[in-house]
């Protein structure tokens, strides 16, 4: 009797733990950064395409794999959202060159005023760069322009996971919005016979 009471709770034990594996956590959804509210730019060609050549190391110091908005994200939406083929040929292609963001640790002070005050705990570096290659049909023009914009911000210490994460996102969006405007700026400036 002792056998089948004690198998008994050993299998509603590994039921309850099996149930609380299957139960997902709650997960924080952070929405997309879009540009469908700008006026498009209206490029001459008959498609734009979407090139990613910067590759994402995946390791530290680069953190843009593990974040709730990525550069590259960002900067995908911004081609679709804003340039507009409106030609009959000829092709522009938006090359993502630069999609990171680095996390470094900061040093902290010691003794008494290190332990009194709220250190900035890590800093964040961001990098958004792309290029605009524009080559109308049967080559009778070719031009470009380009982007670079980077963002820093510090981080104090003892944040949250969310916390992180929400400044994080935060952080993406005003790089974003930088590169928004640097890049509408410099496709006018320099690409101004191949817009309509």
């Amino acid at each position: 009797m002792l056998r089948r009471l004690s198998s008994f709770v050993l299998m509603a034990s590994a039921a309850v733990v099996l149930a609380a594996c299957a139960t997902p956590l709650p997960e924080d959804r952070y929405p997309a950064m879009r540009f469908q509210g700008q006026p498009p730019i209206v490029v001459d060609v008959a498609r734009i395409e979407v090139v990613e050549s910067y590759k994402p190391p995946l390791a530290a110091p680069n953190i843009e794999h593990d974040i709730p908005l990525s550069p590259a994200s960002v900067m995908r939406a911004w081609a679709q959202d804003r340039l507009q083929p409106t030609g009959r040929g000829g092709v522009a292609r938006f090359i993502i060159t630069d999609a990171s963001v680095i996390a470094e640790r900061l040093e902290k002070k010691g003794g008494i005023k290190g332990a009194v005050t709220r250190d900035q705990d890590e800093r964040f570096t961001a990098g958004f760069k792309a290029r605009l290659e524009v080559d109308t049909a049967g080559g009778l023009g070719t031009g470009f322009a380009e982007a670079v914009v980077g963002r820093i911000q510090s981080a104090p210490e003892n944040l949250t996971l969310k916390e992180r994460d929400d400044r994080l996102y935060d952080f993406v969006v005003a790089a974003g919005r930088d590169f928004n405007q640097e890049m509408e700026l410099n496709v006018r400036r320099h690409l101004g016979p191949f817009l309509k």
